[in-house]
This record gives structure tokens, sequence and C-alpha cells, in this order.
């Protein structure tokens, strides 16, 4: 495997765990939303990053490559929901910047498959991007979001 082929891996590693870590951030977060509604689409899009970790894992045992490191389990959030979930969606932007260089790397080694599921995984995060950060945004700031001690306290009877 030449040295381009290893950065091409390398940043398909890089991605799935990052891939991983967004859907368990993205599912923490959505045990904090009240709202039904916005707690169920969180963890579509939380369904979503394990999809895109899935995909990479997939081309990265195409391409011979791993096991993997297994992210932490720990993950730790700020108290403050609506911060994270710009933070979140912030990192969506940026993972979707990466996406499009790791296509390009993949275009240049003809590797097409690869820059097939990074273009997909990328046009999915500039979704999941928008949708979060209008979640942050939008009304549901003033009375949906609830606080990580909040919503571990049991509800008055």
């Amino acid at each position: 495997m030449g040295a381009r082929h290893t950065r091409l891996a390398a940043a398909l590693a890089a991605a799935w765990e990052a891939e991983v870590v967004s859907a368990r951030r993205m599912t923490m977060l959505a045990e904090r939303i009240m709202d039904a509604r916005v707690r169920a689409r969180l963890m579509v899009l939380a369904a979503f990053c394990r999809a895109h970790a899935s995909r990479l894992l997939a081309r990265l045992a195409a391409l011979g490559r791993g096991p993997l490191p297994v992210p932490p389990e720990e993950i730790e959030l700020d108290a403050d929901t609506l911060l994270e979930l710009r933070r979140e969606g912030a990192f969506a932007r940026a993972s979707a910047a990466r996406y499009e260089t790791t296509a390009e790397l993949a275009r240049q080694q003809a590797d097409l498959s690869s820059a097939w599921v990074c273009e997909l995984n990328r046009t999915e995060e500039q979704d999941r991007a928008r949708e979060l950060l209008a979640l942050a945004e939008g009304a549901l700031a003033s009375s949906t979001m609830v606080s990580a001690p909040a919503a571990a306290a049991p509800a008055d009877p």
C-alpha cells in the first residue's frame, strides 16, 4: 500500500472515529430534549452518523485496513444544551469540508467507491449541520431544551 493510499485510509479512519463520537453525542443530546418530535429527530441524526461510520468501515475493510481503535465510551457534554447543539452543528459543517477533501483524495487514487461514500456523507453532514443550527437558533431554544441535571431529575408527582 503506497503512501497516498495510506493517507486515504487514515482519513477514512479519522472520519469513522468522528462519526462514532458524533452518534454518541447526538444520542446524549436527544436525552436532554423534552419535545418528543425534536428528540426523535436527534435520534434520527444519530442514526445517520452510525450509517456514515458503517459506510466508512466497509471502505476501510475493502482497503484491507483495520481494526480501528474504539473511541472512549465516556463523552462529556456541556450543561448548556443549546451550546452543545451549536458545537455539534459546527462540527458537522467541518466534517462536511473534511469529507470533500477526502473524496478528492479518493478520486486522485481512482478509488471511486470511497469517493462516493465521502460525497454521500458530506451531503448528509451539511444537512445535519443546517438542522442542528436551526434547532439551536429556533423557537425550541426557549421552551423545549433542558439542562443535563434537570433531565436526570425525576418528575414531580
